[in-house]
């Protein structure tokens, strides 16, 4: 079974730029996304036994700890199946659906 840890960001005005954060975020293997969390992580390995997965939550919590201290941002994480996650949707397939649509509004333009 496959896991996903999804993580929010919850951003502070006197703390680092959302920018910033979202780079070592990625750096870390992260995926923004669309939907009730800002970026999931996909475990690597399909066959997690439940010790596996707990090392591996730690590992990510403590990566992220260690990414954003001093950032002044709140994180929270949740890790479950993918397959129970079927509705979040990478940022990079939202810019190209916006990508299409802007091009078919400008072609519409130019007939009119």
């Amino acid at each position: 079974m496959k896991y996903i840890t999804s993580v929010s960001i919850w951003f502070y005005s006197e703390g680092a730029s959302p920018a910033k954060v979202i780079q070592k975020l990625i750096d870390l293997g992260f995926t923004p996304v669309r939907g009730a969390y800002d970026f999931v992580y996909e475990h690597q390995q399909s066959d997690m036994t439940e010790q596996d997965l707990s090392g591996a939550i730690v590992e990510i919590a403590n990566a992220l700890h260690v990414a954003l201290k001093g950032f002044k941002v709140w994180f929270n994480l949740d890790t479950h199946p993918a397959e129970d996650d079927p509705e979040y949707v990478p940022l990079e397939a939202i810019d190209a659906e916006l990508a299409a649509t802007r091009k078919e509004i400008s072609e519409l333009e130019r007939e009119m």
